[in-house]
């Protein structure tokens, strides 16, 4: 709206309300009011018990009965109505609120609008001051650089949230497969001391059985001793009692049982349970399971090279599997004469940390572990010729680190080129799991039947050449199975 505008709504307002008039009412001193403003404060005239009403702007004294409407007044007010409509705005009141005075003025100082009557107050007495026409094109413009550097500080804001959306999902996505992890490696361990649990249980039953037979066998001899002794004291009383033919007749054989008779008492019985039955300590076995856990994370999906493989060995087509198809051990001329039978590994090894494993179930004699590939299995002698001490060369001096089993039973490291190390095992292994630290120098086998309980460890080895894994099924036809990765 223009300043003449402006200047016409203030001459059409009312001073009560100060809204445009609404049917006009003009008291004597040339003030007018709208009617329902006026009338209102007339009626509060009236219940003050006062004859005369007074202007609400002057003061002077007026008779309601003297009002009178305003025609013009109300015709300039409909037609101001209808210009602001029209400029699709409602009338705005822009007079001061302290002094009724137009705002038209802008003290910089505070930053307000003030009018005029303002400007010559203490309040703002000295301070700068402006028609808002002359600082409006300098504040639009203050806050137009605003606007720009706003806009670009919500354009990053809202980058960034979008960017935190991103990691909040990519966060939750990386705690799915955690997860699934953790509640896999829960279920492995749950379910490892659910078999020792049920292991330990009937090893305990079968205690409280030997232990229930030697006392059922206990209280039988002594029930028949109870008996035979209560029927030989019945027979003594009763000759004791009988007359002279009843207790000489016979009296040789009551005599003997009753001068030899003595008690046979039983052998020990089962006392205390502890100083035969041992819990199985946990915390061994969930220190085992978690280093087995830890080098099965460097498994590699080891595959045989058919080059390398004897001609007494056949392998399967995923190459995977090996077993020997030569003579069968009944023909040989000695049984205990030890074949080459070997086959190396498709993968070499010259750093970093590998594992694979290998199924060796029902096989009665095998070799596994590692040889260098510059005495590979047809360089330390040749195929199929019987070697009178082929043993001996499984020593890390000739580039070997390997254990193997013998005549079903004997299990040995092959360390040592003067004896090889005899190894227990607790529990015979279907699964033996290898791990290769290349630059640790150290080769180690764990029993994976056994859940992974450490078997024998080469360390403190330095590799001169690359490696490769190393299988020798021997003349046991019973096959060698590679294991892939477990993920």
């Amino acid at each position: 709206m223009t300043s003449v505008l402006a200047d016409i709504q203030e001459e059409v307002t009312c001073p009560i309300c100060l809204e445009l008039l609404t049917e006009p009412l003009s008291v004597d001193c040339g003030h007018s009011f709208c009617q329902a403003c006026l009338t209102q404060n007339s009626e509060k005239s009236v219940v003050n018990q006062e004859e005369e009403s007074s202007c609400p702007v002057c003061q002077t004294s007026y008779k309601p009965g003297n009002l009178r409407p305003n025609r013009h007044l109300a015709n300039i007010a409909e037609r101001l109505k209808e210009v602001a409509l029209g400029l699709g705005k409602h009338p705005e009141v822009i007079l001061c609120a302290d002094h009724g005075e137009k705002l038209q003025l802008f003290c910089k100082e505070d930053g307000k609008v003030i009018c005029w009557l303002c400007e010559r107050s203490r309040e703002h007495h000295g301070h700068q001051t402006f028609l808002m026409e002359e600082v409006v094109q300098e504040y639009q413009e203050k806050f137009q650089e605003s606007l720009k550097k706003l806009k670009k500080e919500l354009e990053e804001t809202e980058k960034l949230e979008a960017d935190i959306q991103q990691k909040r999902a990519s966060w939750k996505n990386q705690m799915v497969p955690e997860r699934h992890r953790l509640q896999t490696e829960f279920n492995n361990l749950r379910s490892i001391l659910d078999k020792v649990e049920q292991r330990e249980l009937k090893k305990l039953e079968e205690q409280e059985r030997k232990g229930l037979n030697v006392i059922e066998e206990a209280e039988n001899e002594l029930a028949q001793q109870n008996q035979s002794l209560r029927e030989l004291i019945s027979e003594l009383e009763r000759r004791c009692q009988g007359s002279a033919m009843e207790l000489l007749q016979d009296v040789s054989e009551v005599s003997k049982r009753s001068e030899f008779w003595m008690l046979r008492k039983p052998e020990a019985l089962p006392s205390k349970l502890r100083s035969t039955f041992r819990t199985p300590d946990l915390r061994k076995m969930l220190r085992v399971y978690r280093e087995l856990t830890d080098v099965q994370s460097y498994w590699v999906d080891v595959t045989l090279n058919p080059d390398t493989a004897n001609l007494n060995l056949v392998l399967s087509r995923n190459r995977r599997q090996v077993r020997f198809v030569g003579a069968k051990p009944s023909e040989l001329s000695c049984p205990e004469e030890h074949y080459d039978c070997s086959v190396l590994g498709m993968q070499y090894f010259s750093s970093g940390r590998h594992y694979w494993e290998v199924d060796v179930a029902k096989k009665t004699t095998w070799f596994l572990g590692v040889c260098s590939n510059s005495v590979g299995p047809t360089s330390s002698f040749n195929q199929n010729a019987k070697h009178p001490n082929a043993y001996s060369r499984y020593q890390p001096q000739s580039g070997y680190w390997v254990i193997g089993l013998q005549h079903k039973h004997v299990y040995r490291a092959y360390e040592d080129s003067t004896a090889a190390l005899l190894l227990s095992m607790t529990v015979r292994p279907r699964r033996i799991g290898i791990f290769l630290d290349y630059e640790a120098g150290i080769v180690s086998f764990y029993n994976v039947t056994n859940h992974g309980f450490p078997i024998y460890t080469f360390s403190k080895y330095y590799f001169p050449t690359t490696l490769s894994p190393y299988f020798n099924p021997c003349n046991c036809v019973v096959p060698m199975t590679l294991r892939g990765p477990s993920f």
